[in-house]
């Protein structure tokens, strides 16, 4: 059976925040029975999860996870998305981060912010935690220089391991869609992955969601992938990289606005 489809949000950093968004998705008519399920993404390091200091303002701290995660009372799909450059020992960092809230089932769910991970390494995940939904992004990174159809080849070498990807350009740079690449990519992928349920980001907001999934809408003709959004739910504090903050009434346009047309 394919992974459901959602509505993804990801960069909650405390339980405030993430009550606010439960509040937002609930109130929007997103629910774990809604033909889109509402996603809520945490964002974890190799730096975070060994309790290094970093910057990123999206990053929560390692040790908070357990009561971010209880904090949303299962009203959402909760995701880890993991970046690191540790690759050789990934299935054993991923074991660390689950530690406790794999058992409790508060999380069983990861996204893999690396380019073409190992896929020894991704099968091992799946092996040590058999009921873990792995999301593969495929970012700008691993796109360069390769068409759709090598895309979707390099995919298909994970098998089973890996329930959904996500094409993903922006990397939560807030940077704008790009339907035609994408719905491309997309293709492909439908056809040498049928298993895998596929999404789609970048630069996604309150503005532009509608009209940008109308046009996937009309392009695809079904409603069968998932989105996510990140980068422009947020306020600027400076120019660094994640140095900003969440904005809950960014939240709240991207997720009416995006009812609209999928509801």
């Amino acid at each position: 059976m394919k992974a459901k489809t959602y509505v993804g949000i990801t960069g909650p950093v405390s339980i405030q925040e993430t009550r606010d968004i439960c509040r937002e998705f609930s109130e929007a008519g997103y629910s774990m029975e809604s033909p889109h399920i509402p996603m809520l993404g945490y964002l974890v390091s190799y730096e975070t999860l060994n309790g290094q200091a970093i910057q990123n303002r999206r990053f929560p701290p390692a040790n908070s996870l357990p009561d971010l995660l209880r904090a949303t009372n299962d009203q959402v799909f909760t995701t880890i998305h993991y970046v690191s450059t540790k690759i050789d020992t990934l299935s054993k960092q991923v074991a660390q981060i689950f530690d406790g809230i794999y058992e409790e089932d508060l999380c069983r769910a990861i996204q893999l912010n690396i380019a073409w991970p190992d896929i020894g390494q991704v099968a091992r995940i799946k092996e040590q935690h058999p009921d873990m939904l792995i999301v593969l992004q495929v970012s700008h990174i691993p796109m360069d220089g390769k068409t759709p159809n090598k895309i979707a080849q390099g995919v298909k070498e994970y098998g089973d391991s890996i329930s959904y990807v996500l094409i993903d350009p922006s990397d939560g740079r807030g940077m704008p869609f790009d339907l035609e690449s994408s719905v491309a990519i997309y293709s492909e992928l439908s056809e040498q992955c049928p298993d895998i349920t596929i999404g789609f980001a970048g630069g996604f907001s309150g503005e532009n969601v509608a009209p940008k999934l109308r046009e996937i809408l009309q392009l695809l003709k079904s409603d069968d992938f998932c989105i996510d959004a990140e980068g422009r739910l947020r306020d600027q504090i400076t120019s660094a990289d994640g140095d900003d903050l969440l904005n809950i009434d960014k939240v709240r346009g991207y997720l009416q606005s995006a009812s609209l047309v999928l509801r």
